[in-house]
């Protein structure tokens, strides 16, 4: 069993590694092997994210797997913005990719934001 600490930070920890394999060496074993652990913390994420949700249930949309797709869209924003700046050297494409990155780190905010301060809004209102 992992301590807290240690289960808490897995997400991050397997970005990390995904992002250092996929800048430190620019090849495509280390290319694939990063979006593969980038890929599994966003699968982390997501995962703890629905399991953690504090808004109404009647809020929720259930797509069945477009749901899925839908909770790793900026993530996959995210990985594409990083492969794209390790492997074209390109100003259009640096900027495309900084784009990329703060729509996908917008997306993550107003996701968090939605998911959590309603709740806390309906809790401070009933009381």
């Amino acid at each position: 069993m992992l301590s807290k600490p240690v289960y808490e930070s897995l997400p991050y920890i397997y970005f990390a590694v995904g992002y250092g394999l996929i800048t430190y060496q620019p090849s495509f074993f280390a290319t694939f092997s990063g979006s593969l652990f980038f890929i599994a913390g966003a699968l982390v994420w997501a995962l703890r994210s629905h399991f953690r949700r504090t808004d109404p249930q009647f809020n929720r949309q259930n797509n069945g797997n477009i749901a899925k797709w839908y909770e790793l869209k900026p993530f996959i924003m995210f990985l594409l913005a990083v492969v794209l700046m390790t492997w074209v050297d390109h100003n259009l494409v640096m900027l495309f990719a900084g784009v990329l990155i703060i729509l996908a780190m917008w997306i993550i905010f107003l996701r968090v934001h939605n998911r959590y301060s309603k709740a806390n809004f309906l809790n401070s209102k009933n009381s």
